[in-house]
Order: structure tokens, then C-alpha cells, then sequence
């Protein structure tokens, strides 16, 4: 069990570097490039690029609630299992 939860912990923790970079992106995109945040902005490759990013952010959001639920679930120590 040791073996696995070392291994979600991996998984988590390299959810999480690719969305703080995905997050960069953003940032770089709106600031630097002028890619609108509004889902009706006029279409340009910086917007575009800031939609993908939108949907990879989703995904990365669902994936690290998964894996901490199961890192939670199988943690002694987790607050959750107080409850």
C-alpha cells in the first residue's frame, strides 16, 4: 500500500507542475499576446491557444481531484477520515 500511495504522490505532484505551467501560459497569453478571457472574444491564435489551455486546465483539475481522493482516502493521517 506504501508502494502505491509513493505513487499517487508522484502522479499528484506532476498534475500539479503541469498546471502551474499550463497557468503560466495563460498569464503570458493575456498579458503578452492580448488573448481575451470572454468565450465570445474575436478569434485570433492567442485566444485559441488560451481556450486549449482552458480545457487542458479542466481536465488537470479533474485528474488531481481524483488522484487526492484516493491519496486522501488511503492517508492515516488525512483530516478527511475524521469525519
Amino acid at each position: 500500500m506504501a508502494d502505491n500511495n509513493g505513487s499517487e504522490q508522484a502522479v499528484y505532484q506532476a498534475l500539479k507542475a503541469v498546471d502551474e505551467v499550463a497557468a503560466a501560459l495563460q498569464a503570458h497569453l493575456i498579458e503578452e499576446h492580448g488573448a481575451e478571457l470572454e468565450r465570445g472574444a474575436s478569434q485570433s491564435p492567442a485566444t485559441d491557444s488560451l481556450a486549449l489551455l482552458r480545457q487542458a486546465r479542466e481536465r488537470l483539475g479533474e485528474g488531481l481531484r481524483a488522484v487526492d481522493a484516493s491519496i486522501g482516502e488511503s492517508d492515516g493521517i488525512s483530516l478527511r477520515n475524521n469525519r
